[in-house]
């Protein structure tokens, strides 16, 4: 009749972290969380054309908790963690050429149309015909005050159409 000692073998309880794209693609795969471990989260960042990542967040529209990809994670229950982006800008430009006047700079946001300013510059003897993306053309692309929908930075220049012609004599005897 021997003695035998039992001992209790625990196994600590782990937790499963979600990355979801949120849009996006490329999210890293799930991470698991063991009781009273810190984890590291995955440095990978998922991508999303014509926004740019910013952190993880614990709800969809960035109103929770964020992370940094690679940061810390110290919680003892299972996550989602979602991406969130911020939509690419670019800067639409005004170049008078040759006239006075040219609108502020304008911010375009990926995705969304921009409506053209309706300021129109002025030239001495000239008249505005809108905007194009090049200082030498002489047909507008752009009214006053049209639709861009580029995804793209871009400047854009006067095209004036000359309004006055010097008097010509003709027929004099």
């Amino acid at each position: 009749n021997e003695n035998l000692t039992l001992y209790a073998v625990w196994k600590p309880n782990t937790y499963t972290v979600t990355f979801n794209a949120n849009g996006g693609t490329g999210a890293p795969g799930n991470q698991t969380k063991t009781y009273g471990v810190t984890l590291t989260l995955s440095s990978t960042k998922p991508t999303r054309t014509g926004y740019t990542f910013q952190n993880w967040n614990t709800k969809s529209d960035g109103s929770g908790t964020s992370y940094n990809a690679g940061a810390s994670y110290t919680g003892n229950s299972a996550i989602t963690l979602y991406a969130i982006w911020k939509a690419i800008t670019y800067t639409v430009s005004y170049n008078a050429n040759g006239g006075t006047g040219a609108p502020n700079n304008q911010t375009k946001t990926y995705g969304i149309t921009l409506t053209l300013s309706s300021t129109k510059p002025t030239r001495a003897n000239y008249t505005f015909l809108g905007w194009s993306t090049s200082a030498t053309d002489t047909t507008a692309t752009y009214s006053a005050g049209s639709s861009y929908t580029n995804n793209a930075a871009t400047t854009l220049y006067a095209v004036w159409k000359l309004a006055y012609t010097k008097p010509v004599i003709a027929n004099l005897t």
